[in-house]
């Protein structure tokens, strides 16, 4: 028999709690990129002493629609927001402007498939982390840590966390992933636990579409943000894009370069958790 979605959440605190207890970080806070499965993860972050906000990476290449969810959630719930902006990137070293922007690194590059992923990872998010921090004191050099609580879920994503625990150490960064065993049900149950209003563009798209880098995009997707007004805004921008970019390198959004076909090892990164269930060459669109 399943356990109400109460005892879950429970539980998830728990091992939220002894992950802290264990590693000690000096901040907690939740990822929040606007769909379901890291709403129930702050949630369940939420309810455990330690939280200190919830951190939303803003690519600056996704639909708005999933920004304002995101910042409507925060504001209702009280949850702390702070939400890290490609376009306001700064050097670590000087802290001089160094804005990363989607579509000018398309511009140079040509849009990326699965492996030209880990530019776009390492531009738009994992700076953005870097930023975060620096802010709150988790350099190199001393032994301060930040814990991010993550959605992942083993049954949506290929990739693990890295031990039964469901948690990974990686450098000054704890990842915690408190409800790794859940179910998409299991999600869903959490929101209407918490009286949490849907995302209307996860219930459309089936996923936040807070990035839209196209990297390890389906055949179809495109054209499907088309279909609804509230995601046409990012579908009209992405067509703008390949009129300037495919007379210079022959492909479009979601479009793998010939490369890309010869091998399926590639970088995938811990914020796209559920990027790396790859599609087969005949579905790439």
């Amino acid at each position: 028999m399943n356990e109400p979605i109460a005892d879950k959440i429970a539980i998830a605190r728990r091992r939220l709690t002894s992950a802290i207890e264990a590693h000690r970080p000096t901040h907690v806070f939740g990822l929040f990129s606007g769909g379901h499965d890291s709403f129930s993860a702050c949630f369940v972050a939420s309810g455990v002493h330690h939280f200190n906000g919830v951190a939303h990476i803003n690519t600056g290449w996704g639909v708005e629609a999933t920004r304002e969810y995101v910042r409507e959630t925060c504001a209702i719930r009280g949850w702390g927001l702070r939400e890290y902006k490609a376009s306001e990137n700064v050097r670590a070293r000087d802290g001089a402007p160094d804005p990363q922007d989607y579509a000018a690194l398309v511009r140079v590059h040509g849009f990326p498939g699965p492996h030209g992923h880990g530019m776009m990872y390492q531009r738009l998010k994992e700076r953005q982390l870097r930023r975060l921090e620096r802010d709150y004191g988790a350099k190199s050099k001393d032994g301060q840590r930040i814990m991010y609580v993550s959605g992942c879920r083993s049954e949506e994503s290929d990739r693990r966390m890295g031990n039964t625990d469901e948690v990974q150490i990686d450098g000054r960064r704890i990842w915690c992933a408190p409800i790794h065993d859940w179910s998409k049900l299991d999600t869903t149950n959490c929101l209407e636990h918490a009286s949490q209003p849907r995302n209307p563009v996860v219930d459309l798209i089936h996923k936040s579409g807070e990035c839209l880098c196209g990297a390890f995009a389906k055949k179809g997707e495109l054209e499907e943000l088309n279909i609804w007004d509230i995601t046409r805004p990012a579908y009209l921008r992405i067509k703008a894009l390949e009129a300037e970019v495919v007379p210079i390198f022959g492909r479009g959004w979601g479009e793998r370069p010939r490369r890309d076909n010869q091998t399926r090892e590639m970088f995938t990164g811990p914020l796209c958790w559920g990027c790396d269930k790859l599609q087969t060459p005949e579905v790439i669109r």
